[in-house]
C-alpha cells in the first residue's frame, strides 16, 4: 500500500475538460489520460443527501506524484459550476477503511461533503466540507475499485492513473 499520508493528486475543477486538457498541457508539459467518468448512482452531497447520480468527467495527469485531476463541472453539489474554476481537493489513496478514517476526522471537527458507496452502503470516497480547512477539501479514497468507466460508458483500456517507473502498490 502507497502511504496514504502522502498527497496522491491535486483536484482541479473545470469549465471545459478538453480545452483544460489542452490548456494543462501547453502550460506544464504534463500529458493526461484519455478522459474519463466518476459514474455511480450512490453519491451524497450537500445538493442532496440521499444517493443520487454522479457522472463526473476526469483526467489526470502522467506525471506525479502528485497527480493532477481535471474535474469538469457537474450537477449541483461538490463539483458544480458554482464552486468555481480551480482548487478543488487534495486526494489521498488507499484507506482500507474510508468510513473509519471519516469518524477520525469527524471527531477532530470536519464534517463531510461529499461521499460515494459501494453496493452495500459503505463509504469508498469522500471529501472533507471546504469550509473546515481554510477553504480546501480533502478526499480519501477507500482501497475499494471505484466507478471509474471510459467517457464513452466502457470499459477503460487503462488505468487513468499509471504509477510512475519505479514506483509500486508497497511504496
Amino acid at each position: 500500500m502507497k502511504n496514504p499520508r502522502l498527497i496522491d493528486h491535486i483536484g482541479v475543477l473545470v469549465e471545459n475538460l478538453e480545452e483544460a486538457i489542452v490548456k494543462w498541457e501547453a502550460a506544464t508539459g504534463y500529458t493526461f489520460s484519455p478522459i474519463g467518468r466518476y459514474r455511480t448512482d450512490r453519491y451524497r452531497d450537500h445538493s442532496n443527501m440521499e444517493p443520487h447520480e454522479h457522472d463526473a468527467r476526469i483526467a489526470f495527469s502522467h506525471q506525479g506524484p502528485p497527480f493532477i485531476e481535471l474535474m469538469e463541472f457537474h450537477g449541483a453539489g461538490t463539483h458544480s459550476a458554482t464552486e468555481g474554476e480551480g482548487f478543488h481537493h487534495f486526494g489521498f489513496l488507499d484507506y482500507p477503511d474510508a468510513h473509519e478514517k471519516m469518524a477520525e476526522m469527524e471527531a477532530i471537527g470536519f464534517r463531510r461533503d461529499g461521499e460515494s458507496l459501494d453496493e452495500n452502503g459503505r463509504t469508498i470516497l469522500w471529501f472533507t466540507d471546504k469550509r473546515d480547512l481554510n477553504g480546501i477539501r480533502l478526499e480519501y479514497v477507500s482501497t475499494t475499485p471505484q466507478p471509474v468507466v471510459a467517457d464513452d460508458g466502457g470499459e477503460l483500456a487503462a488505468p487513468l492513473v499509471q504509477l510512475p517507473a519505479g514506483w509500486t502498490d508497497q511504496d
